[in-house]
């Protein structure tokens, strides 16, 4: 071998052990050295940054008052104090972040528990620091009456039969609801939840049916089932509507039935307004009488003796 080709051979050699990375570069891109290199460095100097940084979750720009929460406002059933009652039954903080990353589920989870909301609660925030709840709120109904029991007295409900805080109805405004009568147990639960009895359910669905004409049909109440038929399926459930002088009208199924034998419920009050239009009050100067809409072709009519009326009060 000449001299020149010793010379190239040792050069080529040298040049083969002098790599730039040596083992590590030949096993890993270099693509991958700079993300695990900027992983290490991170790891190291990140912790000692946030030491430096601010908290931006005590900054007045992202913290807000729970009491200056927005919420859609209320119809006149519903107590005014509606943020309040709920900051303090959820045990809300007097201020909080909207950096907090919970603060939304806690603000939502917090009027969805209220008992007047109906549900489908929306939260917004926006900066500075506000923040928005969009509700639906519950509408009552009627009252039910409770005889008997631990639970007697008057409970609002809505049209689902969830029941409604009793406290914040004034005596004045029990007045002006539909009655539902003949229940012998008070509600399950408590305010906000659902009564837990099908003959309730179905009288909510009759009075408010019939909301725009109670007052001309001179109603007083809705009369359920007896105890005795609470285990009849919710569609063989029939009802009467009592009216303020005694006079009884026999309803039928509850409104939604799907009975074959049932009357369409537009059509029963089609009935009720020819009557009142062609012989005026169903309270008769002669004594209460017992109207019965459920016949397809007519309604019929008869009195009310003193022994049916001892009967009734029995039931």
């Amino acid at each position: 071998m000449s001299d020149e080709e010793l010379l190239n051979h040792f050069e080529a050699s040298e040049s083969k052990d002098e790599t730039p990375t040596g083992l590590i570069g030949g096993l890993l891109p270099p693509n991958l050295l700079l993300v695990l290199s900027c992983l290490v460095a991170a790891a190291v100097f990140v912790p000692k940054m946030t030491w430096v940084l601010p908290d931006l979750r005590q900054n007045s720009q992202y913290r807000f008052e729970t009491s200056q929460i927005v919420v859609t406002s209320p119809p006149h059933w519903v107590p005014h104090d509606v943020v309040e009652q709920v900051v303090k039954r959820a045990g809300l903080p007097a201020e909080m972040s909207l950096l907090d990353g919970s603060v939304t589920q806690r603000v939502a989870a917090a009027f969805e528990r209220y008992s007047w909301v109906k549900g489908n609660v929306r939260v917004r925030t926006s900066i500075p620091a506000r923040i928005e709840v969009d509700v639906e709120y519950r509408e009552p109904v009627a009252m039910v009456s409770v005889s008997n029991g631990p639970k007697s007295g008057l409970f609002p409900i809505d049209v689902d039969a969830i029941v409604l805080p009793g406290a914040d109805f004034p005596p004045a405004e029990i007045a002006k609801y539909p009655l539902i009568e003949n229940v012998s147990a008070g509600p399950l639960g408590r305010a906000g939840t659902e009564w837990g009895d099908a003959r309730v359910l179905g009288a909510a669905r009759l009075a408010v049916l019939l909301r725009q004409n109670w007052k001309e049909f001179g109603l007083k109440s809705v009369r359920v089932p007896s105890a005795s038929e609470s285990q009849v399926a919710a569609d063989e459930l029939t009802y009467q509507l009592l009216t303020s002088g005694g006079s009884r009208i026999v309803w039928g199924r509850a409104p939604g039935s799907r009975h074959p034998g049932e009357l369409p419920a537009e059509k029963k009050i089609d009935r009720l307004k020819f009557y009142r239009r062609h012989h005026g009050s169903f309270d008769s100067t002669h004594g209460p009488c017992e109207f019965d809409i459920t016949h397809w072709r007519d309604i019929s009519r008869k009195p009310i003796t003193d022994r049916v009326i001892a009967r009734d009060r029995r039931s």
